[in-house]
């Protein structure tokens, strides 16, 4: 079951052992699925099951602390913190190339894999899963829309669905192509052109209307 052996935190994290537990639980989820035991997470990490447990709950915990490290590669909480020091395109700009870089990905696939095969088991935890990973994304790239309309920057409009056309531009139908295998990883030239592009449609189609 996946919250067997649930233990209550003990003694302080220690951030390496952290991240040696996430780096291990993280290549043991894509390589076997749920199926993998905290057991062996901890013996990969290198650290005691204790250890574990002090860090983490149970494994449902450690992966949603997983999937919102992937996320971190979009934005992270630090980068987000200081969106309001840059002007509303570059803030865009950036999100965009490590939003395209992180679905580039061809371990995505892996994701899926392991996202339904825990629907199958326990359907609740695919919605806990998309709020710890891209929904946790895809919420910072709505606040930004909407901090952009209230200051005028975007037109008035739904901040979720400009969000959400916003990242279905920087996605479209390649990164279905690159995750089924169907092409070749996008170059970092070809990252830099998509995310360009897809916000100048994006600009385009919500600046606030001329007066």
């Amino acid at each position: 079951m996946m919250n067997e052996n649930k233990r209550q935190k003990g003694r302080p994290k220690d951030p390496l052992k952290e991240q040696a537990i996430l780096q291990a639980a993280r290549r043991l989820f894509l390589e076997k699925g749920l199926n993998v035991t905290t057991a062996e997470i901890a013996r990969i990490a290198g650290v005691a099951k204790a250890t574990l447990y002090a860090n983490f709950a149970d494994k449902e915990t450690l992966i949603e602390a997983v999937l919102r490290q992937e996320s971190d590669l979009t934005i992270s909480d630090k980068e987000f913190s200081q969106r309001h020091n840059l002007p509303l395109q570059e803030v865009l700009t950036a999100f965009g190339s490590r939003f395209v870089r992180f679905i580039n990905q061809k371990e995505l696939t892996g994701w899926d894999r392991l996202i339904a095969s825990a629907a199958i088991r326990h359907p609740d935890l695919p919605g806990r899963f998309y709020a710890a990973g891209p929904g946790r994304a895809q919420q910072m790239l709505e606040t930004i829309v909407a901090e952009a309309i209230e200051a005028g920057f975007l037109r008035e409009c739904n901040a979720r669905e400009a969000a959400d056309h916003l990242a279905g531009l920087w996605l479209g139908m390649t990164s279905l192509e690159i995750k089924l295998g169907a092409r070749k990883s996008l170059t970092e030239t070809e990252i830099q052109h998509r995310v360009v592009l897809a916000l100048d449609v994006f600009m385009k189609a919500y600046s606030p209307e001329p007066h």
